[in-house]
């Protein structure tokens, strides 16, 4: 079966948008197959919780990336009517996003607010396994809606992820306000040593990484809802041609930009050991 592509080479508007997303899908493969590089190849950063957390989102945009080369290049629609979709394995990798950062919020606010408990609690082998189980639970829900029909699919989807997607959409607003009150406030008035330092900037980083999520996401959440609970939002051709979804794939980029730009061991760890050696080779 052959796939059309997303619009037609032949006028401007179907070849701007060709362009934009394959210079797109590359830009993210690049940015964030560097982060996942760098943090699998520095002892020091995998052995921090945060850094997993970072990983995570980075290997869940690495694949978004690629995936890219495929959705936004061809006619494909991802949601109810489907068209030649990737039966939700590519949109779930947003899903996997969205839930590694809000348990990294939790992760730095645990951190920052409860230090002993998390110092016991909170290890680098219980962090992974949360990473695990955000992989598996996603995947299996993807696994229910292939197993049901469309309908009941779509019904799941509007009644139990959508519900739950509200909820976790303004506990992140909440805790992204807490965090930054920390931030201002109370990190403040510690006295100046390094590690205090070192919250603050894990926290501003967070808190960018989140709100930057939250608003390229929200425009896309918001129309989902209006079309899966009401007679209202709008309805697109397709992925490419949906600039809901365009803001969406954005978010693979920024991501992984804001963690190098805002994280110095990080910067240091993708210059040293994936840009400069690659550049050697050349």
């Amino acid at each position: 079966m052959t796939i059309q592509l997303a619009m037609p080479l032949n006028t401007a508007d179907g070849l701007a948008i060709f362009i934009t997303y394959i210079l797109l899908a590359t830009a993210i493969v690049f940015v964030s197959g560097s982060v996942v590089l760098a943090i699998l190849t520095t002892k020091s950063l995998r052995k921090e919780n945060r850094f997993i957390y970072m990983l995570n989102t980075s290997i869940s945009d690495l694949f978004t990336g690629l995936g890219m080369y495929y959705n936004g290049l061809f006619d494909v629609r991802e949601s109810y009517p489907l068209k030649n979709s990737t039966y939700f394995i590519l949109p779930t990798l947003l899903g996997i996003n969205f839930q590694t950062i809000f348990v990294a919020q939790l992760d730095r606010y645990v951190a920052i607010c409860h230090p002993y408990f998390y110092c016991r609690q909170i290890t680098e082998s219980r962090t992974i396994t949360v990473c695990v189980f955000i992989w598996v639970y996603a995947y299996s829900l993807t696994l229910t809606y292939n197993l049901v029909t469309q309908e009941v699919a779509a019904r799941i989807n509007a009644v139990t992820i959508l519900g739950a997607t509200i909820g976790t959409f303004f506990t992140m607003i909440g805790l992204n306000l807490k965090l930054y009150l920390i931030a201002t406030h109370q990190l403040s008035r510690e006295p100046e040593r390094r590690d205090r330092d070192s919250k603050k900037a894990s926290l501003r980083l967070i808190i960018l990484v989140t709100l930057t999520f939250l608003t390229l996401w929200s425009p896309a959440f918001i129309n989902a809802c209006l079309t899966n609970m009401s007679p209202f939002g709008i309805r697109f051709y397709n992925g490419a041609t949906d600039p809901f979804s365009f803001l969406l794939r954005l978010n693979p980029l920024t991501t992984p930009v804001l963690y190098i730009s805002g994280s110095r061991a990080l910067k240091a760890a993708v210059f040293t050991k994936v840009w400069k050696p690659c550049c050697k080779t050349r």
